[in-house]
């Protein structure tokens, strides 16, 4: 295998030679001591990855980058910052530019080779995955062509008297098109547009369409009707842009005097323009039921007519001249494709494709586009209809990915949609058939089982979705970072709703993220629990986390989320406070509800990251926070006294109060100060 190609930019002959030394035998290596010298050789060599200064004469190490940014051919080569500069916003503006690492200088040779053989296996894995989607989409390009080839042929059987329109029309668009100078990709869009500019007359009934007298008004209605028709069911498709403007204005008119909103002039769009006039063409020189077909000179005259009025003018002077220079009509389309079907195999599946394409839709929009799952809303339904039957039982499941952010920060979001198609799969190996499942949202998924499972049963299914998790994610979870948190709760209340069985889970689930995560809880409860601790529960919990803080070896991992490891945090605090003589603070946030039983997990989770967002921003730098629990958050203030304290804890509500204005949800606090020298 041909060795991966390094470039190596720096100022320094030394540290080039050094990373010359380090790399020169697993890779092809050129140096560079300027960034103009070697953005030239590129173009002529392209590299595989640059490890690249940032402090260099004449052009520094962001220009360099800069530049292969804005180049079409460099842009998508990985670079790793080297710099000795060890400032954080260094290191922030070279990673919001895109570079893929960052290395100080002196660097250790290892950690250089780790780096470098991480960022090219995943710059090896995102060609492969670009290759794999071009591959994807050639083949769905030629099934998309099979299919509306197929729709036409169906639309234009229903009328026995337009046999071939849509094609005609959609070679008469391209023949435009190609007169336009338009690229080979537009004048694709443009020919599959016109094909199907009259699909929404799929919904129109055969006797209206073959009826050989004039139409009431009612079934005059019905057929205008089939452009908005045509519009929705072509609203699925993206793959070729505009395709529902084609359907939905082609009998506009250029003075305005068109359907189905009157457009005018330029307000109509621009395919629909040309659209206009091709239909309008081959509808006068095609037999019709109530007409017979008119010889080319009488259609170039009432072309010429309606030059300005019906047609944009600009417009109809290129159809014109087309029609001019001989234009010929074939039957054959003007595309080739590999034909894996026959085209009247596919008539009758397209058809019944077209019928259900707006219920499609709609079904479309309640389900999870990334792992197939139901939303949270149809969840919630089939749950709460399940429950109300007094006598139905049930077990819920809620499961949540532990450092799921550190993926996607260091492996990319596409890694991070791995993962969660890899947790659905296993989920989907290990539920029963009548239970219902849901992405939450994120990283979080829930399961509800029609039956109240035992605790053997619940600890022998949650041990096997957390082994066959990790191994799921062997290959992605390279660091060994992956595992999931599960909550657990059953019903014990007829009353209870799904939301109130997620709270309850959430609860279970936060204690197992405490208490080291890669595990589950079983939440044991009475239903008076949460409203027996509505008041008092966060008084309560100072009291723990007081006392949690100040053992003498706490468990690792028991408050860490965003922050790293809490209880550590904490006492290196309280080691610096007690050596420097000066006081902090704790002060513990809580969200408590109003009304009992009315906030579910989305609004916790939306006041959390609000509350969160407003105590970053009114920390000082050395303050420390971390989220305590679902609905907590705890911050530890340093060289504080207690008057500061309450006075930025109130500053805090007060932002929170403004940001953030859900009536039910009140946010409260406890504070508590830590004498230097104390325990």
């Amino acid at each position: 295998m041909e060795k991966k190609h390094i470039y190596i930019i720096d100022d320094s002959k030394t540290i080039l030679k050094h990373a010359e030394g380090v790399l020169i035998g697993a890779y092809r290596v050129s140096l560079f001591q300027a960034g103009k010298e070697a953005l030239d050789k590129m173009y002529d060599d392209l590299p595989d990855l640059v490890l690249l200064d940032i402090n260099m004469p004449q052009m520094d190490g962001y220009t360099v980058f800069q530049r292969m940014r804005d180049s079409s051919e460099l842009c998508k080569i990985p670079v790793i910052f080297l710099t000795a500069d060890s400032k954080q916003e260094s290191e922030v503006k070279g990673l919001e530019m895109g570079a893929m690492d960052y290395i100080i200088k002196p660097f250790a040779p290892l950690v250089m080779q780790s780096r470098i053989a991480r960022i090219l296996e995943l710059e090896d894995l995102r060609k492969n995955l670009e290759q794999l989607v071009a591959d994807k989409t050639d083949e769905i390009q030629k099934i998309f062509i099979q299919s509306i080839t197929a729709i036409t042929y169906a639309v234009d059987a229903k009328d026995r008297y337009t046999k071939g329109h849509s094609v005609r029309v959609a070679q008469y668009c391209l023949a435009i098109a190609k007169k336009l100078n338009w690229s080979k990709q537009d004048c694709l869009n443009m020919y599959y547009t016109a094909l199907l500019h009259d699909i929404g007359k799929i919904g129109i009934p055969d006797s209206i369409l073959n009826k050989p007298v004039k139409l009431t008004d009612e079934e005059y209605r019905l057929v205008r009707n089939h452009t908005l028709m045509g519009a929705n069911i072509l609203r699925p498709i993206t793959m070729v842009p505009q395709i529902c403007d084609g359907a939905k204005y082609h009998h506009e008119r250029y003075d305005g005097k068109g359907y189905p909103f009157g457009l005018k002039g330029d307000d109509i769009p621009y395919i629909a323009r040309i659209i206009g006039i091709a239909d309008a063409y081959d509808a006068i020189t095609s037999n019709r039921i109530y007409e017979k077909a008119q010889v080319t000179g009488y259609a170039v005259s009432e072309l010429k007519k309606g030059r300005g009025t019906q047609f944009d003018p600009y417009l109809t002077d290129v159809m014109l001249s087309i029609i001019e220079d001989g234009f010929e009509f074939t039957d054959t389309p003007q595309f080739e494709f590999e034909q894996t079907q026959s085209v009247d195999e596919a008539d009758s599946f397209i058809m019944e494709v077209c019928k259900k394409t707006e219920t499609d839709a709609h079904k479309a929009d309640d389900v999870d586009s990334l792992t197939g799952f139901p939303i949270r809303k149809v969840f919630e339904n089939s749950v709460n209809s399940y429950l109300d039957n007094p006598l139905h039982r049930g077990t819920m499941f809620l499961m949540d990915v532990d450092n799921f952010l550190y993926v996607n920060k260091n492996y990319g979001h596409i890694a991070g949609d791995h993962v969660i198609c890899r947790l659905a799969d296993v989920i989907r190996q290990h539920v029963a058939t009548n239970a219902y499942i849901c992405r939450i949202s994120g990283d979080e998924f829930a399961v509800f089982y029609q039956e109240e499972c035992s605790e053997d049963g619940i600890s022998k299914l949650a041990e096997a979705l957390i082994s066959d998790f990790g191994k799921a994610v062997e290959d992605i979870d390279k660091d060994h970072k992956l595992s999931i948190s599960i909550g657990i709760t059953y019903t014990r209340n007829p009353l209870e709703r799904c939301k109130d069985l997620l709270q309850y889970c959430d609860k279970a689930l936060y204690y197992v993220k405490r208490n080291g995560k890669n595990s589950y809880q079983i939440l044991e409860r009475d239903t008076d629990e949460f409203m027996e601790s509505q008041d008092k529960g966060f008084q309560i919990d100072m009291a723990q986390l007081r006392s949690r803080l100040t053992e003498e070896n706490p468990p690792i991992g028991a408050y860490s989320v965003d922050y790293g490891n809490f209880e550590k945090i904490y006492q290196l605090i309280a080691r610096s406070l007690s050596r420097n003589k000066k006081d902090a603070q704790i002060i513990l946030f809580s969200l408590t509800e109003n009304i009992h039983g009315t906030m579910d997990i989305s609004d916790l989770n939306d006041a959390m990251n609000v509350l969160e967002r407003c105590i970053v921003g009114s920390l000082r730098k050395g303050d420390v926070t971390a989220r305590y629990s679902s609905s907590q958050q705890v911050v530890i203030m340093i060289d504080s006294n207690e008057e500061n304290g309450h006075m930025i804890a109130e500053r805090i509500i007060a932002n929170y109060t403004r940001m953030y204005d859900n009536y039910n949800v009140d946010l409260v606090y406890n504070l508590e100060q830590i004498r230097a020298g104390t325990d």
